[in-house]
This record gives C-alpha cells, structure tokens and sequence, in this order.
C-alpha cells in the first residue's frame, strides 16, 4: 500500500491506496470535495522528493506528501520553538566565524508586523524537505566561496517578535549581498514552511499571503 500524508494547512489524516504511480492516485484523490481546491496549487513529493511527473513509479511502502502554498531552521540551519532571540543567534554566528577570513557578514532578520487585526503568526516546518532545500543552497554558496546560516521559529511568534534570521558569510561584498537577496527570495517561494495568522487566539491559514512550491498542482489537472 502507499501512504498519502496531507501537510500544513490542509489538515486530512494520512490516506492508503493500492496504486503504482501518480496518474492513478490523481483521480483518487479528486473524487474528495474537501481536497479539490488543495491539489490545484500542492505541491508533491515521494519519499520526501519533491516530483513534478505523474509517471513516477511507485512500490509498496511509499509514502507520498502534499505540500500546499507556502510563507516561506542543524549548526548552520536551527529551528526554535517560539520567538528568536535576535541578538544572541547573531553574536552566536559572528563568533563561530570570526576567525575565518570572511570579508563580509550580511544578515537578514524577519519580524512579524502589525496588519489585518493579528496578534502574531504561527508557523507548521515540515523538516525533511527543509533539510534537503538548505543543504542545495550550501551548496550553492559553497560554490561561490561563502556560506549561509538560517534559524526559524515553530509555533506562535507575537507581534514584533522575530521568527525568521538568515546571514551570509562571504570573502567578498558583491557575493555576499547577491546571495543574501537570492536565499531570501527562493526561501519565500520553496521552504516548506505554513504560515497561520493567530487572530482571537486561533490560527487561521495565511492563503493570500503564501506562494505555491514550484511544480505544484499535478494531481489536480
């Protein structure tokens, strides 16, 4: 049997069906009203890799994810329960790497503002997919001879509190501003990470504010 697990907002518990690939859970799972609007923009992934084919061949034991919209942290990637603490993760990565030759230390720190009424956010991390997206992006800065440091929260973050920091150490200026704009960018658009707004001291789904993972919506056409 395969395992369909329903990430983030979309709250289904987990589903079995006797299938061999994509195309044939598609139409399974469109038959359910409660899901119709999810599969349209979900992303999908098999065995915690994101897939954008219906012909992926499937055995016995699989697991497979939907992942919906998301807001877009491991020494270099940590996640906290709760707010950050700003200044002591800042201090925390300029000593770990004061004495390696970084020309430059850029970092960006996330804090959640006052819109719409809220009294903050609450954020759902599903961490295997996380893990394999930062380690691309050390990659990435590896390549251009920096690194990339990120911390988020999980759970409720209050109004003016922090739930996001990232950084980027580079030899040189140019590089490390580059890169601090990109990683912040394609984290928006690729993390999977849920955003809730907590309103009245209940989360509600951030869907006008979240960006669907690339590839999304292939069981839904």
């Amino acid at each position: 049997m395969i395992k369909v697990e329903f990430l983030g907002p979309i709250q289904k518990e987990p589903m079995e069906f006797d299938i061999t690939n994509l195309k044939e859970l598609a139409p399974l799972l469109q038959e359910d009203d409660s899901l119709k609007e999810w599969l349209q923009n979900s992303a999908v992934a098999v065995n915690d890799t994101l897939t954008q084919s219906l012909d992926v061949e499937l055995k016995d034991g699989d697991k497979i994810s939907l992942l919906p919209p998301v807001c877009g942290g491991w020494v270099m990637l940590s996640l906290y329960d709760g707010a950050l603490n700003v200044s002591e993760i800042l201090k925390q990565w300029y000593e770990e790497q004061a004495q390696s030759n970084y020309g430059a230390y850029i970092p960006f720190v996330g804090t959640v503002r006052e819109e719409g009424g809220i009294d903050g956010l609450s954020f759902d991390i599903y961490e295997p997919i996380l893990e394999k997206w930062f380690k691309e992006w050390e990659q990435k800065a590896k390549q251009r001879g920096a690194i990339v440091k990120m911390a988020h929260s999980k759970g409720d973050v209050l109004l003016h509190q922090s739930s996001y920091i990232s950084a980027v150490f580079s030899p040189k200026r140019r590089v490390a501003l580059e890169l601090i704009d990109e990683f912040v960018e394609d984290f928006k658009a690729s993390a999977p990470i849920w955003k809730y707004d907590i309103i009245d001291g209940k989360r509600v789904y951030a869907k006008d504010r979240s960006t669907a993972i690339v590839g999304s919506g292939i069981l839904g056409n």
